[in-house]
């Protein structure tokens, strides 16, 4: 629910709104009814957008941080199908751009190297955000994808930033949430 203060300047937000719209109409009349309508529906249109924005609670349910996690490491490429893939999403990622820091991580694939590409091959990222998602709830495995990331060179925006598994601390809080009562 929301607070006090926010139904108020949602309410005013509106009055004000109003105003803009019917005093800017009413001073373009005079040079045209067709820049009067233009100016007022696209003024409607903007108000509207910015006032669902910046009062609407859709973005303030989520506790999670990040909100989402990329399908891939970042900057590498998703596979969508890969030959006996163990990932959770039946593909993998790849590095089309050569962005690995280790020289033993990922190394560079072709595109004319996809059509072949396997489970096994050492180009081939393995795990993916279906298998982070699958792993939440699994620190073991959670571990694994870290380590993977450590060995192949790669960061991954709320999983593993270089130096820390970040994906344990979010499964830590997500255990930690489940175990507190709900609030009145």
């Amino acid at each position: 629910m929301a607070s006090y203060s926010t139904i108020f300047l949602g309410i005013t937000y509106t009055l004000v709104s109003l105003a803009v719209i019917i005093i800017g109409t009413q001073k373009l009349t005079p040079m045209g009814v067709g820049l009067a309508v233009i100016y007022a529906v696209g003024t409607f249109l903007l108000l509207l957008f910015f006032g669902i924005r910046w009062f609407s609670e859709s973005g303030a349910n989520s506790t999670n941080w990040p909100p989402t996690i990329n399908m891939c490491p970042d900057y590498l490429t998703f596979i969508p199908t890969v030959t006996d893939s163990t990932s959770a999403s039946g593909g993998g990622c790849v590095d089309k751009l050569g962005v690995t820091s280790r020289d033993a991580g990922l190394q560079k694939i072709e595109n004319s190297e996809l059509a072949t590409l396997s489970s096994t091959n050492s180009k081939l990222f393995r795990y993916t955000s279906a298998d982070v998602n699958a792993a939440i709830n699994n620190p073991t495995e959670l571990q694994n994808i870290c380590n993977e990331c450590q060995i192949k060179g790669v960061t991954w925006e709320g999983v593993y930033d270089g130096d820390a598994c970040l994906g344990l601390n979010r499964a830590k809080l997500a255990a930690a949430r489940a175990n507190c009562p709900p609030t009145i």
